[in-house]
């Protein structure tokens, strides 16, 4: 006798049970969806012409009585009336209103339809009133919907009609509503499919269910080697089915589940890269620290205290998730380490824990595309009356001490020095000089050949006496439009001939950068400096260096 494992008879079970039930869904589906379908656009087409109806204007509609009144104002606004009626309700093909005339005839009063070949004008006789279009004419007035489909010369169609009453309760006409036999055979594919497709969806569910529950669990073991191989990859997101009678293997899954969700929860506190090298390196965390070359990043809400005052706790919290976690992502997306949120204000670095020879680059991209992700907001956080948040970024790049910072028993993994200080110090000039993005010149120096920017000035920030040069980051030199490359070029020229002491022929040069943006603020400033030293020259040694007394 021929003997099959258990898990191909329960698979082949499971397969003939899920195409056996798929024909028979399907087979049932096709009588029975017609009625359905037919029901329901009877529904609609009941509620749509109770709405229509209430928009015509009676008064005006009754101003209208032969073809010669098309071009009275009146017959105009009902079309346009009757055409907004058309085009806001879905699926609707023809609107249109009826009378009756002396003789009991149903004729047209004003027709919709755009195609003036096919349109109804007012008087024209209708040739063949169904049932249901009559009954609308009959006291009480009602709302009468077709049974079942009508065929006229304007094609076949399932069609409703509402009563436009004045005032006084009399009856002005009668609005009609039509939809297509086209539009219903749509419909009914579409619930078909529906259907076909939840079922094909069931029978794969069938299908799995019965590959899952046919497969003996004979190495539990090797599961569970393969669940802690992913824990020593810092992969916390990847689950291992683990079925087994045998209680040690049951406790040691519970005991590796909690100790992924102990991880992934102490994940969100501190650098993901920097835990999976400590665990891949089988070594523990440590005080610890060296000096190397990153590229450091502050951003920080603009007037964040003045919004606050405006949105409830709940609110505030609840937006300043959104937006941490707009603005992480895009960090994150561009290999940044994200240090700490110091209130409304991010800290982040590239080049650490892992190397990044273009760590100065990714952060110019990440700031771009962090001011990309907020103004995309900016609109919809409008519309529903949410403040918009403002973001200044400050970007250094040099030498920073790194690593694991504290005391024995509580270490944070970040970065520290001049130059940590420096790109917070930059994020707090924007608001000095009217911009969103500033860098020092070293991160500069690092993209100047991909990303377009501007030396804005010379500063000392506070608390240092030399200063350094800062550039606006303004965008990716290949996305630069001619405008803004012309206004580049013109600053920096006049910038330039400020440097040089040429104060009147900078002056001149700025006019005519104002001329071109007349609100910015670098050339507003620049400009006032080249008056006041024409008056009153600076001395010889003079540097151009601005000394910040704030930070």
């Amino acid at each position: 006798m021929k003997r099959v494992s258990i898990r191909i008879s329960l698979s082949t079970a499971f397969v003939c049970t899920a195409v056996l039930l798929t024909l028979l869904l399907g087979i049932v589906t096709v009588y029975s969806i017609r009625d359905f379908v037919v029901e329901d656009i009877r529904s609609r087409l009941h509620d749509d012409a109770a709405i229509a109806a209430l928009q015509i204007d009676p008064e005006l509609h009754r101003h209208i009585a032969g073809a010669g009144d098309v071009n009275l104002p009146q017959y105009k606004r009902i079309r346009t009336v009757l055409a907004n009626i058309l085009r806001e309700t879905k699926d609707i093909r023809y609107v249109y209103t009826l009378r009756k005339n002396m003789r009991g005839e149903v004729y047209f009063v004003v027709d919709a339809d755009d195609d003036e070949a096919g349109r109804s004008t007012p008087g024209e006789v209708y040739p063949s009133p169904t049932q249901a279009m009559r009954m609308a004419f009959k006291k009480p007035y009602s709302i009468h919907v077709e049974k079942e489909l009508a065929v006229d010369r304007w094609g076949t169609t399932l069609s409703s009609y509402a009563p436009v009453l004045r005032k006084d309760g009399t009856l002005e006409a009668v609005l009609g509503m039509d939809i297509t036999a086209q539009k219903i055979v749509e419909y009914e594919y579409k619930y078909i499919r529906t259907v076909v497709l939840l079922g094909l969806i069931g029978s794969v569910i069938v299908v799995l269910l019965g590959l899952y529950l046919s497969k003996r669990i004979s190495r539990p073991m090797k599961l569970l080697e393969e669940d802690m191989n992913q824990v020593r990859n810092f992969n916390l997101d990847s689950s291992t089915d683990i079925r087994t009678s045998i209680s040690e293997v049951w406790n040691m899954k519970c005991a590796v589940d909690n100790m992924k969700n102990g991880l992934r929860s102490f994940r969100k506190y501190v650098p993901a890269d920097l835990v999976a090298e400590l665990i891949q390196l089988n070594r523990e965390a440590a005080l610890s620290g060296e000096t190397r070359t990153l590229t450091v990043f502050f951003s920080d809400i603009a007037n964040f205290t003045g919004i606050s005052e405006k949105l409830t706790p709940e609110y505030l919290a609840e937006y300043l998730g959104y937006y941490f976690k707009g603005m992480t992502s895009t960090l994150l997306e561009n290999r940044a380490t994200v240090d700490k949120y110091i209130g409304d204000s991010i800290m982040a670095f590239w080049g650490a824990p892992h190397d990044d020879n273009d760590h100065a680059l990714h952060a110019c991209v990440s700031a771009l595309r962090c001011q990309r992700f907020l103004y995309s907001m900016k609109d919809e956080w409008e519309r529903q009356g949410i403040p918009f948040f403002e973001t200044r970024i400050g970007i250094h790049s040099g030498d920073v001490m790194v690593g694991n910072i504290g005391y024995e028993e509580r270490l944070s993994y970040t970065v520290m020095g001049d130059g940590v200080n420096l790109a917070s110090r930059l994020e707090g000039l924007n608001k000095y000089y009217g911009t969103h993005i500033i860098i020092s010149e070293s991160t500069y120096a690092l993209v100047r050949d991909v990303m377009a920017a501007r030396c804005i000035d010379v500063v000392a920030v506070k608390g240092k006496t030399t200063g350094v040069p800062i550039f606006e980051l303004v965008c990716e030199r290949d996305a630069i439009t001619q405008e803004e490359q012309s206004f580049l070029d013109v600053f920096n020229r006049g910038f330039d001939t400020y440097m040089r002491r040429e104060w009147n022929s900078a002056l001149d040069i700025f006019n005519e950068v104002l001329k071109m943006r007349p609100e910015d603020k670098p050339a507003l400033m620049l400009k006032e400096r080249c008056g006041r030293f024409m008056d009153d020259p600076p001395p010889a040694d003079w540097t151009g260096v601005v000394v910040m007394r704030e930070k």
